[in-house]
């Protein structure tokens, strides 16, 4: 009795997918854009960088996933450029002296997103909502200090961003993210589709806790970039024979 009652559900199951197989694809292809990234502070980060300005950026990489219908998930293998412009207030550095120091931070990353995306309207031309979780590998980056005083100059150094959990690095390597993104889809040709996106970028906490213990700081920096990005699929119907 078990066994022809399997085999109905297999058979079920098949049809379902056969059903849906027209419409169901496997694709692949690539992205490439521009951001604009900052750093949102908290508690004693924010206390000294009282300001935070966008940094511009490129982005581009790998996009591939699975749609099916209207319903689509979305992965690949992204790099992108992050970073913040930020300010202090002015403060008094030698007797009379006043002053502010401004910061240039330039950082690289390797994303990873992970989105479940559905589709509105029709297939010739579709509005799209995306969102989910995205991991944010940092891979190297650099910032640039300037302290200006007033009747005196400014005066200016660089130094190496670093990645990492030890007590001399900065962020961690590993910042989990989270994305939020509107955008249009419209077919190119029989198999192809371009894509266009704004993206919300939401990072997490990126301070690496031992370093910031270290110098007893407390608070929060998070990357937060929006992105324009544009990308080309090419979809490998599941119904097709190869």
């Amino acid at each position: 009795m078990r066994k022809p009652l399997l085999l109905v559900i297999a058979f079920l199951l098949a049809a379902s997918f056969a059903a849906h197989a027209q419409s169901s694809s496997f694709f692949i292809g690539g992205t490439g854009g521009a951001n604009l990234s900052m750093y949102s502070y908290t508690s004693d980060y924010a206390d000294v960088w009282t300001s935070s300005k966008p940094k511009p950026g490129l982005n581009g990489g790998l996009v591939f996933g699975v749609e099916m219908n209207k319903m689509a998930i979305v992965s690949g293998v992204n790099f992108i450029q992050k970073g913040t412009k930020s300010e202090t207030d002015n403060y008094r550095i030698e007797g009379d002296y006043v002053g502010f120091v401004k910061r240039r931070e330039n950082t690289s990353f390797i994303q990873v997103p992970i989105l479940f995306r559905y589709r509105f309207l029709s297939e010739k031309f579709g509005l799209t909502a995306s969102a989910g979780p995205s991991l944010n590998v940092g891979l190297a980056g650099n910032q640039r200090l300037e302290l200006e005083v007033a009747g005196v100059g400014s005066r200016s150094e660089s130094s190496t961003v670093r990645f990492g959990s030890g007590i001399n690095d900065t962020y961690r390597r590993f910042q989990p993210g989270f994305i939020l993104s509107p955008g249009m889809l419209m077919p190119v040709g029989e198999k192809g589709k371009l894509a266009v996106n704004i993206i919300w970028d939401l990072g997490f906490n990126a301070i690496n806790t031992r370093s910031s213990a270290a110098i007893g700081a407390d608070g929060k920096v998070a990357n937060v970039s929006t992105i324009l990005s544009v990308s080309y699929t090419h979809h490998f119907t599941f119904g097709d024979k190869y």
